[in-house]
């Protein structure tokens, strides 16, 4: 195992995912501490129920997010991959930043509009309604974040695309939760602290790309609205991601009070440890398989497919023993309330388990021209998850919730696994041999 991993080293495309997927690893582990002592603080200074409403607060950001993005960041992924788009073709990047810099202003101002309506009649939690004004003016910021991140990971600039993309967003929240909480005790600095840090990343993010670019010129090559359509599908596709992974949050809000929802939440933030080696591979993952499969070098593509699965296993393996067998004293962290959701964080850590043996199915169905087939999937995975969501909490509450999320999520895992496996002759799945 160690020669094979030493060969791995030395091989150019193979070493390139493991000290890049490396780096993003360091960057995504720092942001996640800064995450953790972020909620510690909030869970240590306001209780369960205040994490309860950043909770909510944090989902309804990221459904929004997603949907205003218009999946611009992946196409753009694909698109400047290729190194004679970015130099014959930067109009495209600003023409989307912008399209998807006003539609997600627009999705923010309809949420704050119908604020009370959300808050108050649907979800029954009347002090959500302050968090809401902050959570839509940094929905449009962190869509601008994104966009830009995307750009710096087709150029294979993983450093500052792991910084905006994962670390930087709690590393100044929790910076500026600091500041904030010497001049107020209020629990709204929560939410507030939130907006500054992406505030000032999404500065810092359009500085980079104007700079890296050098030049702002909104003028295209491409018909842009040709370009929008073909992100559709892919932003059909992570819109649905996101909400298998914030729905659970939202209808547990529904059903449960703030203090439930804080509990599930910390759960599965400490969860989300064992997907992190896959956001690592795939950060690196996706313009090299993109690049292989359009130059038709399939044995390449194949062969990073498979060292991809392979790396990513064992690491995820790590990670979930080590959760499993500790589950209790790192809930115990936060507070003794929060022991409560050791089950609940054993279940989601069985479900991450099951989607790192299923490999990187997404990113191989975007990047390989099959993005409407992952859309059919994981849309019926979403309705899977509602449907198990609705029926299940009423009756074992969190628990409920959790068993819902890992069902839905295994399910197009495996289906898009075997998809591959007949289509392509790929096989992602994790094979001992």
């Amino acid at each position: 195992m160690l020669n094979k991993f030493k060969k791995s080293l030395l091989d150019k495309d193979k070493g390139e995912i493991i000290k890049k997927g490396f780096s993003f690893f360091t960057f995504s582990f720092t942001g996640l501490v800064a995450g953790y002592f972020y909620t510690f603080f909030i869970a240590q200074k306001f209780g369960a129920t205040v994490n309860g409403l950043i909770g909510l607060s944090f989902s309804i950001f990221m459904i929004c997010s997603i949907f205003g993005k218009l999946g611009l960041d992946l196409n753009i992924v694909k698109y400047y991959s290729n190194s004679d788009n970015v130099k014959n073709d930067t109009g495209i990047f600003y023409i989307s930043l912008l399209k998807a810099s006003i539609f997600s202003v627009f999705i923010s101002f309809l949420v704050y509009t119908f604020r009370e309506e959300l808050c108050i009649n649907l979800l029954e939690k009347p002090n959500l309604v302050p968090y809401i004004f902050w959570t839509c003016l940094a929905i449009p910021l962190w869509v601008i974040i994104l966009i830009c991140a995307s750009y710096f990971r087709a150029r294979k600039q993983n450093n500052i695309f792991s910084f905006l993309n994962a670390s930087g967003r709690f590393l100044l929240t929790l910076i500026f939760f600091e500041i904030l909480s010497l001049y107020s005790s209020n629990d709204i600095i929560t939410i507030q602290a939130h907006f500054y840090a992406l505030l000032v990343l999404a500065i810092f993010s359009l500085i980079s790309v104007v700079t890296s670019i050098k030049k702002i010129n909104f003028k295209t090559t491409n018909n842009s609205w040709s370009f929008l359509r073909a992100s559709f599908p892919m932003m059909l596709s992570s819109t649905i991601i996101i909400l298998l992974g914030w729905i659970d949050t939202f209808i547990l809000g529904i059903f449960e009070d703030e203090a439930v929802v804080g509990i599930y939440t910390i759960a599965l933030k400490i969860a989300t440890l064992t997907s992190f080696s896959l956001q690592a591979i795939n950060s690196i993952l996706a313009p090299k398989i993109a690049k292989a499969y359009d130059e038709q070098d399939l044995d390449l593509f194949k062969s990073l497919v498979k060292f991809s699965t392979k790396l990513n296993f064992f690491i995820t393996l790590i990670i979930v023993t080590g959760i499993i067998m500790f589950s209790e004293f790192a809930l115990g962290l936060f507070g003794e309330e929060f022991k409560e959701g050791s089950v609940l964080l054993i279940i989601l850590c069985v479900g991450q388990f099951i989607n790192s043996f299923s490999g990187s199915v997404g990113i191989i169905l975007q990047m390989t021209g099959n993005q409407k087939f992952f859309r059919n999937i994981v849309f019926l995975s979403l309705i899977l998850n509602i449907l198990l969501n609705l029926i299940l909490t009423p009756y074992f509450k969190a628990v409920g919730v959790a068993i819902a999320t890992v069902i839905s999520m295994a399910m197009w895992n495996i289906i898009g696994s075997v998809y591959l496996k007949r289509k392509l002759n790929l096989v992602t799945y994790y094979q001992y041999k």
